[in-house]
């Protein structure tokens, strides 16, 4: 598989994955759902595995890799489900749009990656005042969607953490390899949170198990597989670059396929946090080219 092919499933996964949760809680309590999602999923990617021949090591630093891959898996996608029922799944993927800076700054710091110049601090005021404008707009439609944006906050959070230090593990593993293992670890961590918060599975809709089925075969094992795949081949806040992307495809779903409304600080929001990334990424070749000029 090529680098290019396996990062636009990333995009293509991730951009139905905010749609998909919102639907599987329909008929599944958040971590409930996020159970049910990674147990079929542990179990349909260590069977892809044996099929592929593909060894799930057990050694320290695989250990170590598996357990990173869970501050993403267990604690951000945790967060992602119990955040998720307060928003709608476009905001979700907005908040979302600030993985790539804030993998940057983790990066800068804990892969010794070089510091920020202007540029990137012009970037991440755009970022931060988009955040502040999905806040400040939402906010007012009461308590709940705070709670909301500031589990998908810590979410967010987690998830570049956990990208971050898979790069700085190293441990050069297969990509069903990291898939498996992560997931096989996961699935306990949430069998354990799901048990502790006495969540029950009522009123389980076509729609809502069928949601299921897909997080766990796209949204976990394709997704998992290619996410970890373009990781080990390109930098970590690159392959957060795919949220420049999704957000536009995630809320142009929600409202088709889910009947959400666009509020104006969605629109407004995201627009400023993909001009941040616009920033981000290629404004330091126009500071260039105006130099050179």
């Amino acid at each position: 598989m090529s680098t290019a092919i396996a990062y636009i499933i990333v995009i293509l996964v991730w951009s139905t994955t905010p749609l998909g949760i919102k639907w599987s809680s329909e008929g599944f309590a958040p971590l409930a759902g996020a159970f049910w999602r990674v147990f079929i999923a542990a179990g349909v990617a260590m069977l892809l595995a044996k099929l592929m021949r593909v060894v799930v090591p057990l050694h320290k630093k695989a250990l170590y890799s598996y357990a990173a891959a869970n501050i993403g898996i267990f604690l951000g996608l945790g967060a992602t489900y119990v955040g998720a029922a307060y928003l709608p799944s476009g905001m979700v993927s907005v908040v979302f749009g600030l993985s790539p800076i804030i993998s940057s700054v983790l990066a800068r710091y804990i892969l010794n990656e070089p510091p920020f110049g202007i540029v990137q601090w012009i970037a991440l005021m755009f970022a931060l005042s988009g955040l502040l404008v999905v806040f400040q707009g939402d906010i007012r439609t009461g308590q709940d969607s705070s709670i909301g944006l500031v589990l998908i906050l810590f979410g967010v959070g987690c998830f570049c953490i956990s990208g971050v230090l898979i790069k700085k593990i190293d441990a050069s593993l297969h990509p069903a390899a990291q898939t498996s293992g992560s997931l096989m670890l996961a699935m306990p961590l949430f069998g354990v949170a799901y048990y502790f918060t006495g969540e029950s599975v009522e009123n389980v809709t076509e729609k809502s198990a069928m949601a299921i089925v897909y997080l766990a075969l796209f949204g976990s094992v394709i997704g998992f597989f290619c996410y970890f795949y373009v990781l080990e081949r390109m930098p970590a806040s690159s392959v957060a670059l795919t949220t420049l992307i999704t957000p536009v495809l995630a809320i142009s779903l929600g409202v088709f396929l889910n009947g959400e409304v666009l509020s104006i600080s969605i629109i407004v929001g995201a627009m400023l946090i993909c001009c941040g990334l616009c920033v981000y990424y290629w404004g330091g070749r126009l500071v260039g080219a105006v130099d050179e000029k």
